[in-house]
C-alpha cells in the first residue's frame, strides 16, 4: 500500500503526459440500436422545422417515398408532403433494381406521388424504363420542366413522345440515353423545343454503317444549342458540317465513338471556336442517389405496401402509433 507521503505518479502531474493521452469516445456496434429504448420524454415531432427539413434534404425521392420517413411521426410526414422544394429535382434512376420492386405498380405509384408532391414545381427529371403513360403523366404534372433525362425508355413510342414533349415549353436540356434515337423523334424535338440549349444523344449501336442524313438536319434546326453530345452515332463529315453551319451558338461539342467522322482541315476550321472534349460525358450520378444505398437498407420495409407510404390516410393512425420511431432508420438518416 502506497503511503500518503509517496510521490505521485509522473502521469498525474506531467502536463505533457496528460495532453498526450486523449480520451476516446466510446464506440458501439450498430446492432445496439435495435434494442435501444426511446429516451424518456423525447418527442421527435417537436424537432424544429428547420432541423427536419435539413434531414429530409439529405434523402433522395426513393428514401422519402418508400423509406422510413412516413413511419416517424405526423410532423415528418407533413414536412415531406408540404415542401415542394424537396421535389423540384426528381431522380428515379436505378429504382427497378431496389428490392422489393414491382415495375408496373411501384414505378407508377412513386412517380405519381413525387410529381403530386412537387406541386407543379419540378424542374429536373431523371427517369428509367418509362412507358407512354408515365411520360404523359410527367408532361401533365411538370409544366415548368427545364431538364429532362430519359434512360432506356424503349417502351415510349415515337407518337407518345411527340404528344408529351410538346408540353414542355421551358425545356432547356434534353438527354436521350439508349432510346428514342429515331430521326422522327429528333425532328419532333427540333419543331417543338425551339429554346433547347443542351442536347445529348447516346445510341445503342456502334457508329458504323450508312448515315441517316435526317438526324443531322434535325439537329441543325436546334439553332439555340450551346452544347451537343452525340455518342455512338453514324453521323459523318457532311452531317456534322450541316450542324456547325446552322448552330452558330454552339460552345461545346463531344462526338464520342462516331467513327464515320474524319476531322479534316475544313471541320477543324469550323470547330476552332468550339470547346471539344475528348472525354466521355457521364451522367452526373449523385453521391446520395438511390443506387448508392446497399439493398439491405430496404429490408425493413419488405412487408409494407407502397400505398402505406404514399397515401394521405396514414395520418388516421392512432396517436400512440404515430409517435413510434424506427431507431435503426433514424440512425441512418442522422449520420
Amino acid at each position: 500500500m502506497r503511503s500518503s507521503s509517496s510521490p505521485p505518479h509522473p502521469a498525474a502531474t506531467d502536463p505533457e503526459c496528460r495532453r498526450g493521452r486523449s480520451r476516446k469516445a466510446p464506440a458501439f456496434h450498430v446492432s445496439v440500436f435495435k434494442h435501444m429504448e426511446l429516451p424518456c420524454g423525447r418527442d421527435w415531432a417537436e424537432l424544429p422545422a428547420d432541423a427536419i427539413s435539413c434531414i429530409l434534404h439529405r434523402l433522395d425521392q426513393v428514401e422519402l417515398l418508400i423509406g422510413g420517413v412516413a413511419a416517424v411521426c405526423r410532423s415528418w410526414r407533413r414536412a415531406a408532403r408540404e415542401e415542394p422544394e424537396l421535389w423540384r429535382r426528381i431522380d428515379l434512376r436505378d429504382l427497378p433494381y431496389i428490392p422489393p420492386f414491382q415495375p408496373e405498380a411501384s414505378l407508377a405509384n412513386i412517380m405519381s406521388a413525387a410529381l403530386r408532391l412537387s406541386a407543379g414545381q419540378c424542374h429536373t427529371f431523371f427517369g428509367e424504363i418509362l412507358h407512354d403513360d408515365h411520360f404523359l403523366l410527367l408532361a401533365e404534372q411538370a409544366p415548368l420542366l427545364k431538364s429532362l433525362h430519359l434512360i432506356k425508355c424503349h417502351n415510349i413510342s415515337n407518337q407518345g413522345f411527340a404528344n408529351a414533349i410538346k408540353r414542355f415549353h421551358m425545356l432547356d436540356e434534353l438527354e436521350l440515353l439508349w432510346c428514342l434515337g429515331h430521326p422522327q423523334v429528333l425532328e419532333t424535338i427540333a419543331g417543338v423545343c425551339p429554346g433547347l440549349r443542351h442536347f445529348r444523344l447516346v445510341n445503342n449501336s456502334w457508329g458504323f454503317g450508312p448515315n441517316d442524313e435526317r438526324k443531322a438536319h434535325a439537329i441543325a434546326r436546334m439553332r439555340e444549342l450551346r452544347s451537343l453530345h452525340i455518342v455512338s452515332d453514324k453521323i459523318d463529315n457532311e452531317g456534322l458540317t450541316v450542324i456547325l453551319d446552322n448552330c452558330h451558338n454552339l460552345q461545346y461539342l463531344n462526338m464520342h465513338d462516331c467513327w464515320n467522322i474524319n476531322m479534316d482541315d475544313n471541320l477543324s476550321e469550323k470547330c476552332a471556336h468550339i470547346n471539344m472534349d475528348d472525354c466521355e460525358y457521364l451522367l452526373p450520378y449523385d453521391s446520395y442517389s438511390c443506387c448508392s444505398y446497399p439493398f439491405s437498407c430496404f429490408d425493413d420495409y419488405h412487408d409494407l405496401s407502397l400505398s402505406y407510404y404514399l397515401g394521405d390516410d396514414i395520418d388516421d393512425m392512432d396517436e400512440e402509433h404515430g409517435r413510434i420511431i424506427d431507431i435503426k432508420s433514424m440512425c441512418r438518416y442522422l449520420c
